[in-house]
């Protein structure tokens, strides 16, 4: 069955939603039929499942069964803003995982770095975690904040920080927000390695035997908070 995406809104069934330009125009050259079935999800929680009908300008969904998912438990990754083209794909990766906020941020080493996330490549990182979640099914797309320098984050719930050497992740609980930092290529500076564990009361945590690029870090960071989950 096609998937497509569709704007957030008020659904019912018996209702119709249209589909954006870009959606409509993958369509067209899929050569769907009308009438074809397809699953269309929100990125806001609803699934929803009816046949393709044209509108006056673009293709819509006749909306025959409507499901609605809660929101996740959080999941955070605050991830120091390296190169974008792996920064892509750790938003492609965040999205089929279930995160719910990445963070990208700014860190004393991360300046350094020529092909690093910039602000203009936000957007891209925003419709690579979409798409991702387009392909796997995962209802909530996960929200994507503006690049941020690292002194800025607050204390919140707590912080763990993927750290070489750390301690086993602790059990964590189904409905609690799991936040992960995740250094650039070179470490912390003492300065923000201070602030992480002084001021944001962060917990150093291993994420195996080697030193990780950001991307592998971030992944494997989401995956433990799944597992950790499960054993709630």
């Amino acid at each position: 069955m096609i998937t497509v995406m569709v704007p957030p809104g008020e659904h019912a069934v018996g209702g119709v939603v249209e589909l954006d330009d870009e959606e409509s125009h993958h369509l067209q050259v899929r050569r769907v039929r009308e009438g074809e079935r397809c699953t269309a999800l929100d990125g806001a929680g609803a699934v929803i499942e009816g046949p393709l009908q044209r509108g006056m300008r673009r293709w819509q969904v006749a909306i025959d069964k409507l499901t609605m998912h809660a929101p996740p438990a959080g999941t955070i990754l605050a991830v120091a803003a390296g190169d974008r083209d792996r920064f892509l794909l750790l938003a492609e990766k965040a999205g089929e995982l279930g995160v719910t906020r990445i963070i990208p941020l700014v860190t004393a080493r991360q300046r350094s770095v020529e092909t690093r996330l910039r602000d203009v490549v936000l957007d891209r990182v925003r419709r690579r975690a979409l798409e991702a979640c387009k392909q796997s099914g995962n209802p909530w797309i996960p929200d994507v904040d503006p690049i941020t320098p690292l002194e800025e984050l607050t204390r919140g719930s707590g912080w763990f920080v993927a750290a070489q050497g750390g301690a086993s992740c602790p059990t964590i609980a189904a409905h609690t927000v799991a936040s992960w930092l995740i250094g650039p290529e070179g470490g912390w500076t003492e300065p923000e390695s201070e602030f992480i564990h002084g001021t944001l009361g962060a917990i150093d945590v291993g994420l195996g035997q080697f030193v990780l690029r950001f991307e592998t870090a971030a992944i494997a960071a989401a995956v433990l908070t799944i597992d950790r989950r499960a054993r709630a």
